[in-house]
């Protein structure tokens, strides 16, 4: 099966709005399957934006701009989990893949911003 541009963007746009007024967490650790209990340690909790992503272009669409904050635990970031409004996780992902930050390494008070965050469908 093969998607058309259209087509995931459509997709893209329709999954992205789940995250919109939701949370961010940065986590230690990989990243569970998502429909698992997430693990690691919660390093951080920002707040997406109430339109958390712009509308897909060529498969892909990149994140509207978070608002810093401090970090609560001290740790290496290695995963996040994306929560809709409700808190239900939505996506997980890699640091350093899919997103970026300001720093991977955070002490408690350390600022936390997300500098890179993308979410693109395949073709197939």
């Amino acid at each position: 099966m093969q998607l058309a541009i259209a087509g995931r963007n459509a997709s893209i746009d329709a999954v992205n709005t789940l995250l919109n007024g939701g949370t961010l967490e940065i986590r230690t650790g990989a990243p569970a399957a998502i429909d698992g209990a997430p693990t690691g340690t919660v390093l951080a909790t920002l707040t997406i934006n109430a339109t958390a992503f712009g509308a897909a272009s060529s498969g892909s669409a990149t994140y509207n701009a978070i608002a810093d904050v401090t970090a609560t635990a001290a740790g290496v970031a290695g995963h996040y989990v994306a929560k809709d409004s409700g808190g239900n996780a939505e996506r997980n992902g890699t640091v350093g893949v899919e997103m970026t930050l300001n720093n991977t390494t955070f002490g408690i008070g350390d600022d936390v911003s997300v500098t890179g965050w993308t979410f693109s469908q395949a073709t197939s």
